[in-house]
C-alpha cells in the first residue's frame, strides 16, 4: 500500500516523531512517499540518514523548482498569499495523485490537501494530524474554524491530545472523525537508569528550542529561589531567546551555574541525559498562542529514568500524573515550582519511585512501537476502504 506524508521540511531535525511514524510505515512493509515545501538533506548529520533518501515512494517538493521561491512570494504577496499558494498546490497536486492515503502532518498541510480534494485533483482519504501551534495560535485568533474544509474533505483527523480533540470538536469537526493518537517514542532503545542525588551535586537539564513556550525563564528563576545551592543546570537547545535566557541567568546570580549548550549531537544529548537528575520542561502558552502537543523531551526523559517537572498545559497531563509519574506546577507559576523542586531535592528516595512509574506508563500509553502499529492498522483499512469503493 501506498502511503504520502505531507510536511513542511522534510527531513526535520525538530519534526523527529514525523521520522519516527514513518520508520514505523517501512518496517512495516508500506510503500512510503513525502511531498513537503523543501528538503534537507546535507544540512544536518543528526538526520541524515540512508532510510530517508531511499523512501520507496521517494521525496520530492510539492511546488517543484518553485519551491525555493516559497518565502518570497508570500513575502511579496501579501494578502493575496492564500489565494496564491492555493493555485500553485492545486496546479502541482498530481504529485499526491499515485497514494492510497495521504497523512497530512499539521493542520495547515491538511487544508492545503483538503482544497486539492474539493477541486477533484486528489481521491485517496486524507488523515490530518494536528500537534500544537497549528491548533493553539488559530485557538488564541479564534480562527480554528477554518479547517472546516479539513473536516469536511479529510475522513479522519488525528490530533496529539485531547485537549485539541475537543477544541476541533467545538468548532465543527465530527466527533466520529476526531481521535486521538499520541506521539511517543520507542523504550527499548532507551536504557532506564536511575540516578540518586542524596549524595551528589543536582543536575538538572532541558532539552528544547529555545522559544516562549517552552518556558525555560520560568525554570531559570524558580532555581535562582532554591534552598539548597549545590545544583547546575544545563540547558540543550538554541533558538530566538538564547541571549535573553543568558542575560536573566546573569541578573538572577546563577550564571555560573547554568550552561547554555546550543544544539548538541544526538548522541550527546543521550548522554547528557544519563549523567543528569532531573528533566525541566515548564511550558507555557506563548502570547502568539502556540502550544505544546505533549513534548517527545519529555516522553524520552522519562523513559531514560529522570524525574520530570512540567506543567498543567495542553496535554502535558495526558503524560504526567503529578506525584505518580512526575510534577506539574501551573503555568508561569514561579513560587510553585520553586516549592516543587526544593520538595524533590530533599527527597530523591520517593522520586526513584515516581521515575519507576514514569517508565511504565511510557512502555504502556507512548510507547511509539505500539503506536505505530496502531497507525499503519488504521492506514490499511482506509486504503483498503478505497479500493473497495
Amino acid at each position: 500500500m501506498k502511503i504520502c506524508f505531507v510536511v513542511d521540511k522534510f527531513p526535520s531535525l525538530s519534526e523527529t516523531f514525523v521520522l519516527d511514524q514513518i520508520a514505523g510505515c517501512l518496517e512495516r512493509g508500506m510503500e512510503v512517499g513525502v511531498v513537503c515545501n523543501e528538503t534537507s538533506f546535507g544540512k544536518d548529520r543528526n538526520i541524515d540518514d540512508p532510510r530517508w533518501q531511499a523512501l520507496p515512494g521517494k521525496v520530492v517538493c510539492w511546488w517543484g523548482g518553485l519551491g525555493r521561491y516559497r518565502p518570497l512570494l508570500r513575502k511579496w504577496s501579501g494578502r493575496f498569499w492564500d489565494k496564491l499558494s492555493t493555485a500553485i498546490d492545486i496546479a502541482h497536486a498530481r504529485k499526491l495523485q499515485g497514494a492510497d492515503v495521504i497523512v497530512a502532518h499539521f493542520g495547515n498541510n491538511g487544508m492545503r490537501v483538503a482544497r486539492a480534494i474539493k477541486r477533484g485533483r486528489i481521491s485517496a482519504p486524507l488523515v490530518t494530524i494536528f500537534h500544537g501551534r497549528d491548533v493553539g495560535e488559530p485557538l488564541h485568533d479564534n480562527t480554528l474554524a477554518r479547517y472546516k474544509i479539513v473536516f469536511e474533505k479529510g475522513v479522519l483527523q488525528l490530533p496529539v491530545n485531547g485537549f485539541f480533540r475537543d477544541a476541533l470538536i467545538e468548532v465543527g469537526a465530527s466527533p466520529e472523525q476526531v481521535v486521538v493518537h499520541h506521539m511517543g517514542v520507542r523504550p527499548n532503545e532507551i536504557d532506564y537508569q536511575w540516578r540518586s542525588w542524596e549524595q551528589a551535586t543536582l543536575s538538572f537539564i532541558s532539552v528544547c528550542r529555545l522559544t516562549e513556550k517552552k518556558g525555560i525563564e520560568y525554570a531559570l528563576r524558580a532555581l535562582a529561589g532554591l534552598p539548597r545551592r549545590d545544583w547546575v543546570y544545563s540547558v540543550i537547545g538554541g533558538g530566538e531567546l538564547l541571549e535573553e535566557l543568558k542575560a536573566i541567568a546573569t541578573n538572577l546570580g546563577i550564571a555560573d551555574r547554568v550552561s547554555f549548550l546550543g544544539s548538541r549531537p544526538h548522541s550527546e544529548v543521550k548522554q547528557r541525559l544519563r549523567d543528569a537528575h532531573v528533566f525541566l520542561l515548564p511550558s507555557v502558552g506563548a502570547h502568539d498562542g502556540d502550544l505544546e502537543g505533549i513534548p517527545v523531551s519529555l516522553m524520552e526523559a522519562m523513559a531514560a529514568g529522570l524525574t520530570v517537572v512540567s506543567t498543567y498545559h495542553s496535554g502535558i497531563p495526558e503524560l504526567i500524573d503529578d506525584h505518580k509519574t512526575g510534577f506539574l506546577v501551573p503555568e508561569r507559576d514561579v513560587a510553585a515550582l520553586t516549592g516543587k523542586l526544593a520538595w524533590i531535592a530533599e527527597n530523591p528516595k520517593p522520586c526513584e519511585e515516581i521515575a519507576l512509574a514514569a517508565r511504565k506508563k511510557i512502555e504502556a500509553e507512548f510507547n511509539s512501537d505500539l503506536l505505530n502499529q496502531h497507525f499503519v492498522e488504521i492506514a490499511m483499512q482506509l486504503g483498503e476502504t478505497r479500493s473497495l469503493a
